[in-house]
């Protein structure tokens, strides 16, 4: 038996309570940290650990190699799209404020009303499906366009005994008041947000609301006269699952929209664009079984690698009783798309090879970004994890070698991991024989979340068969991480073997614990399967608070 490195600081208590306080919020944003000189601990190979206090050009070159190859993806993805009929993603010029109606025959939530301007929003509800496990009872939501500035007042029907209210996540920076059971803010840019209301601000919330105040539409197509456009208008359309999409389609659901259906890809499909401000419902396909759910067809499904030029924009996808977007198209974009979903396997968003995922709203009780395929860009997207799966996945049994990830400026708003071991916020599961490198994740914050940060291993899993061999992971920078909360478990970093290692992983001014991390004290660490993982913060104490 080998030995480990055990090093784990014992939490006082499971989580650190959030205030939530307008003066908490408005003092949540962090700044950058000022970087060099740093100070920590490099462990290697064999248990060696080697203290550092310096510079860490090593990482500083592979972080610039990361983002210069990911900035190139970037541009030819937004050449792609700039190709596309309706592919315009900028924020539309007008109308000032467009509200959707509430589709025929779709019940408003009995939780929550709200008005926009003084003008009433709809407010739809979804109801858990997962009774064994989901610890919720229903999400509320509510969906909406403008520019300018508006006013939301977000009013609890069942309000009994609350005391104020917030809005998440905390980088939004969005101040509130409270009176009559009403939460009140004003927004002055799009931003998909949730709004609580105190005491039950902290996991499990029975009855989340979610605001999605989207940006004008842009490039809109037209309701008839286009041969290649699918247009559904306000009200409730029943297509079945069955949708075979083509290459130079564009398939538009308009606000008020509500779409029983689910889309495929019989192979490869080129430039078709998914857009608008209406609902993608996957609730006719639903069994009501965990293992049956496997068997259903995702909501948006485009397998086909060599496909090219998917753009998937604006919409909400609810009810998926398996995965939501997989989208596996090589220059996909998939921006400010919004997901809810109930099932074990109800993933919420992979693309392509070259990519762009971002400003996304992401509710999924299976990963909810999965970072797969590589050449990848993921940035401005909110995440609320359910019980089982990840925020960010990295590698589950992956048999190629992905690499050049870019992941930042993106918010964990809650994850709500209580019962599943290996659970984390960054979790890979890596028993495949590919080896994933090249991932920079920074300036992410962490807001609601107690069970596990990291979890990164090489290790066997019933869904893989170790005849096929084991790759590795290698070269992973987490920097600028900042956690509110403190974690019940330690972080986890462990290859197979020594031949099958997780090494060259970087965490660089990550705060946790109610505190810069420089050393391996809240961590597990193998000497005997990883190799230069290196723990610092920057020396003058600043990190990233």
């Amino acid at each position: 038996m080998h030995t480990r490195i055990r090093l784990r600081r014992l939490c006082a208590a499971a989580a650190v309570v959030v205030t939530a306080t307008a003066a908490a919020i408005a003092g949540a944003t962090p700044a950058n940290a000022n970087g060099a000189p740093y100070v920590g601990n490099q462990y290697d190979y064999g248990g060696v650990r080697t203290p550092i206090d310096g510079d860490i050009s090593t990482v500083d070159s592979i972080a610039d190699s990361i983002t210069g190859s990911t900035d190139a993806t970037l541009a030819d993805v937004a050449n792609h799209r700039a190709s596309l009929p309706y592919g315009d993603i900028t924020p539309g010029t007008g109308p000032a404020l467009s509200l959707y109606p509430g589709p025929s025959g779709i019940p408003a939530s009995d939780q929550y009303s709200v008005t926009v301007d003084d003008q009433p929003s709809f407010v739809y509800e979804s109801l858990a499906a997962k009774h064994d496990t989901n610890r919720e009872a229903d999400t509320s939501w509510t969906t909406f366009s403008f520019t300018g500035s508006v006013t939301v007042r977000v009013t609890a029907l069942a309000g009994s005994g609350l005391t104020g209210c917030l809005v998440r996540p905390y980088s939004a920076a969005i101040s509130t008041s409270f009176a009559g059971d009403t939460c009140t803010f004003t927004m002055s840019q799009p931003r998909n947000v949730s709004v609580e209301f105190q005491p039950n601000i902290h996991n499990p919330i029975q009855h989340p609301m979610l605001v999605f105040a989207n940006p004008a539409e842009n490039d809109v197509p037209p309701a008839t006269g286009d041969p290649n456009v699918l247009y559904f208008g306000p009200g409730v359309h029943q297509i079945g699952s069955g949708n075979v999409l083509h290459s130079n389609e564009t398939i538009y659901l308009a606000g008020g929209a509500w779409v029983q259906g689910a889309f495929i890809a019989n192979g490869p499909v080129d430039n078709v664009t998914i857009k608008g401000r209406g609902v993608l419902d996957g609730s006719f396909m639903d069994t009501g079984n965990q293992d049956s759910n496997k068997n259903q067809p995702g909501m948006i499904d485009i397998a086909d690698q060599s496909s090219q030029n998917l753009l998937i924009e604006g919409i909400t996808l609810v009810n998926a009783p398996r995965f939501n977007v997989r989208a596996l198209a090589q220059y996909t974009t998939i921006e400010n798309v919004k997901t809810m979903s109930w099932w074990y396997s109800t993933d919420g968003m992979v693309a392509g090879n070259k990519a762009l995922v971002e400003n996304n709203f992401v509710k999924s009780n299976d990963d909810s970004i999965k970072l797969f395929w590589g050449d990848e860009v993921v940035r401005g997207n909110t995440v609320w994890q359910l019980e089982n799966g990840a925020p960010f996945m990295i590698s589950w049994n992956l048999e190629n070698d992905p690499s050049n990830f870019h992941v930042y400026d993106d918010d964990v708003i809650h994850a709500e991991h209580y019962q599943i071991e290996k659970s984390a916020v960054f979790r890979a599961l890596h028993a495949g024989a590919g080896t994933p490198n090249r991932y920079l994740f920074e300036n992410i914050r962490v807001e609601n979340a107690t069970w596990r940060l990291f979890y990164l291993t090489v290790e066997n899993n019933k869904w893989y068969d170790p005849a096929l061999g084991y790759g590795e992971l290698d070269q992973l920078i987490f920097r600028n991480i900042h956690a509110y909360t403190n974690y019940t478990h330690p972080n986890v970093v462990q290859g197979i073997d020594g031949t099958h290692k997780v090494r060259d992983v970087n965490f660089v001014n990550v705060f946790t614990d109610n505190r810069c991390i420089g050393d391996a004290e809240d961590f597990t660490i193998d000497p005997a399967t990883t190799n230069a993982i290196r723990i610092v913060k920057s020396a003058d104490g600043s990190c990233w608070t």
